[in-house]
């Protein structure tokens, strides 16, 4: 199919107005909901919390003054409280001034608070102190002993779109200048502001890192081609290509977060390799002398079968993900799969009418970098012809000697550790944990079956629970509906030592919560009195140390035995840990799909089960070799690096489908050597220069601060330039291989 210069605009036209569409109506949004399945156990219980009882995505903000119980301090933070409580997108918050202290009096118990914040000015410092000294929670969560650190924990009504979470964080950060807390402020922490952190990231990509890349397919376009013209067009397509691929987020109604921020990026480096090798193939002929219509329309008939099949491997690399029951994973997998097969009809379809009519000028090659470049292809060819059974056993021998470090690729994610230690999330998490406890929640549920949430007998197993589990390595702390209960008790009994334990009877504990007047029981026990939550703030963060503490929980829970009712897990933590397990699992759906699939295409392409197999070897290797550096250098396989393979794979057999198209058409005409040459020197520049423009680009992710981005570029750039040495050493020496009694005969 030959498009017009007219169907050509037409289609451009169409192209640009519907990305102007839908564009607009991208979902920005990283918050942890946009990240796990909508049928996952945990987060389906977790949601059915948020609307039951609290919401645990909450902010914990610490305020520091150099003297205990400084008054002016105390001040600004009741105001700031107040102000925060006012805001319409706040549920609750909680400090030392609206926590609720149960204490004895007279006819029974009331509920007070530690300070009336409208008479801090009235209260002695010495009574302040001997309410929190008295109390035995506040102390986990909103003061020091020292008197000197206080703690307010902000929690919203659910805000699932990050740019209302940004403008949510920055109210806060406002309020907290206008009050003249800035220099007191010591940490902003807890899952909220993790997310707002990765959403500036996602903005830095978006604003910095893809008009670098954009302007780095520019430089490098102009640098090979010296045509102004053909530049233009080639970046105006480049441009083009990103929008619409892009829009299609806005198609679908997925939100757009920082694991989709990497299609721009993707999509911009393999439309300019595909612009590459037409550009190549382009000024090849017109050095040969033919005219400027002939060589675009030559080119294009003698690259589109290896260029249609280039582009079915890379999408099927890509649509392997959307086996992933990550949905953001899922989505990269759609939409960069129709994006490479988009690229392929904008390339070797629109453009060239477009270059026929607009570049009409001569093209001036570099001639200092193309001699550079050849000189390297002949030596490695050289090298590969002279030594080929050499090459292909230390190759291969080398990359199976090493293997053994894939088996050291730990699985793993922390949202904590994928920023660097002075982040200020790091500096914020680090200061609750020295001050208070971890901010990693994980939530045991116990909905009611025979047993009675409320009685003595289920009121018991959880305080021995607790016993069991505060004394859990990593476990900061554990509170549930039991301790406002032991608290009742101790309170009514008149604060005696030993009456702070579970009422002796199921009817004191209904006597109790008939009288109680507070809000703060209803956090961790439903007002039906049919589910009860146990909360634990663990000190780690990252999923399988989450799995480990929670694996030893488990045990606990089992050991005392909670046959009458009905236990699950839920809370971020949990749901966290889920998504590493489901990363695991998908990582060898994909890989093994990816890789079938590509395998067919090209038994389908050359017909040979033979010719198949040896493309495949040079372009395993590479994602081999990936693995291989992330056992050798640390590197995690969490959601960014568990992309590679499948994205890699497709990328990196593009060249070889170009280098064995050209040898396998040429093979019969002449001799095995002389295939190679011939095919390598109109090859084999364009593999080099479009494998340093996919490296150069992927690089470019260097410049972000998100980890699991920053190794996604930094090995995609490893995979492609392994990629580049296999097809200029490996894949010549097996092809000499496998024609070995025709290379005799020559």
């Amino acid at each position: 199919m030959k498009l017009s210069f007219k169907q050509a605009i037409l289609t451009l036209s169409l192209f640009i107005i519907a990305s102007g569409i839908f564009l607009p109506k991208i979902i920005i949004s990283n918050t942890p909901n946009t990240y796990m399945p909508e049928d996952l156990d945990s987060k389906v219980l977790n949601d059915q919390l948020i609307d039951q009882f609290n919401n645990d995505d909450s902010i914990v903000i610490l305020f520091r003054s150099n003297t205990p119980l400084d008054k002016k301090m105390l001040n600004d933070l009741s105001q700031f409280v107040d102000t925060v409580e006012a805001d319409r997108r706040v549920r609750k918050v909680r400090s030392i001034f609206n926590y609720e202290s149960l204490r004895s009096i007279n006819d029974g118990f009331e509920v007070t608070n530690i300070i009336d914040a409208n008479k801090i000015d009235e209260i002695e410092i010495k009574e302040i102190e001997k309410k929190v000294s008295s109390d035995r929670f506040v102390k986990d969560l909103f003061v020091t002993k020292d008197m000197k650190t206080f703690g307010v924990l902000v929690e919203t009504d659910p805000i699932y779109n990050s740019i209302d979470r940004l403008q949510f964080d920055e109210f806060l950060h406002q309020n907290i200048v206008e009050k003249g807390l800035e220099s007191n402020l010591i940490a902003f922490g807890g899952e909220f502001t993790v997310d707002t952190a990765q959403f500036k990231e996602l903005n830095k990509i978006m604003f910095v890192v893809v008009p670098i890349t954009f302007i780095v397919g520019a430089l490098l376009l102009y640098y090979l081609f010296h045509s102004i013209s053909a530049v233009i067009i080639g970046v105006v397509f480049n441009g083009l290509v990103a929008n619409v691929v892009l829009s299609l987020f806005g198609v679908f109604g997925w939100p757009y977060n920082l694991i989709g921020s990497m299609i721009p990026t993707l999509m911009m480096a393999l439309c300019i390799a595909f612009i590459v090798h037409l550009y190549n193939g382009i000024m090849l002929r017109k050095q040969e002398g033919q005219d400027h219509e002939a060589s675009i329309l030559n080119t294009v008939k003698s690259i589109n079968k290896p260029s249609f099949f280039s582009a079915l491997t890379t999408s099927a690399g890509l649509f392997s993900l959307t086996v992933s029951s990550i949905p953001p994973v899922r989505s990269v997998g759609v939409i960069g799969g129709l994006g490479v097969l988009f690229i392929y009809f904008m390339v070797l379809y629109v453009l060239p009418p477009i270059l026929i009519r607009f570049n009409k000028g001569e093209w001036k090659q570099n001639k200092t970098v193309n001699q550079f470049l050849n000189k390297i292809v002949e030596s490695m060819l050289e090298v590969s012809i002279r030594h080929y059974g050499k090459i292909i056993i230390v190759m291969m021998g080398g990359l199976i000697g090493f293997s053994a470090f894939i088996f050291q690729v730990k699985s793993e994610s922390n949202l904590y550790k994928f920023f660097n230690p002075q982040h200020p999330v790091n500096v914020s998490s680090d200061a609750i944990k020295e001050n208070f406890v971890g901010t990693t929640i994980v939530n045991i549920v116990f909905d009611k079956q025979e047993e009675n949430l409320i009685s003595k007998k289920f009121n018991q197993k959880i305080d021995s629970l607790k016993e069991n589990l505060v004394n859990i390595e990593n476990v900061g702390r554990v509170f549930s509906a039991t301790d406002i209960i032991k608290q009742l008790n101790w309170a009514f009994l008149g604060e005696k030592g030993d009456t702070f334990k579970v009422p002796e009877s199921d009817e004191l504990i209904n006597q109790y919560l008939f009288i109680y007047d507070g809000e703060d029981i209803y956090d961790f026990l439903s007002r039906d009195q049919e589910r009860f939550k146990m909360t634990l703030n663990l000190n780690v963060q990252g999923a399988n140390q989450i799995e480990q503490v929670l694996n030893q929980v488990t045990t606990k829970i089992k050991e005392i035995g909670f046959s009458g009712v009905k236990w699950a897990y839920a809370g971020y933590g949990k749901m966290f840990s889920d998504q590493e397990n489901l990363i695991i699992e998908d990582l060898h759906k994909s890989v093994a799909i990816s890789f079938a699939i590509i395998f067919l295409l090209m038994l389908t392409l050359w017909r040979s089960f033979a010719g198949a197999l040896f493309c495949m070897i040079p372009n395993a290797s590479p994602v081999i070799t990936m693995f291989i550096v992330m056992g050798m250098f640390g590197i995690w396989l969490d959601m960014g690096t568990a992309m590679i393979a499948s994205v890699t794979v497709g990328i990196a057999i593009d060249d070889t489908i170009h280098v064995y198209e050209g040898f396998m058409s040429r093979m019969n005409k002449m001799s095995v050597k002389e295939a190679l040459f011939e095919t390598y020197s109109e090859s084999g520049r364009a593999v080099i220069i479009t494998s340093i423009i996919l490296s150069a680009q992927f690089l470019v992710l260097m410049f972000v601060d998100f980890m699991p981005l920053k190794n996604f570029g930094l090995l995609t750039t490893i995979g492609i330039l392994t990629a580049l040495v296999y097809d200029l050493l490996l894949l010549p020496a097996m092809i000499l291989f496998r024609f070995r009694s025709k290379l005799l005969k020559s």
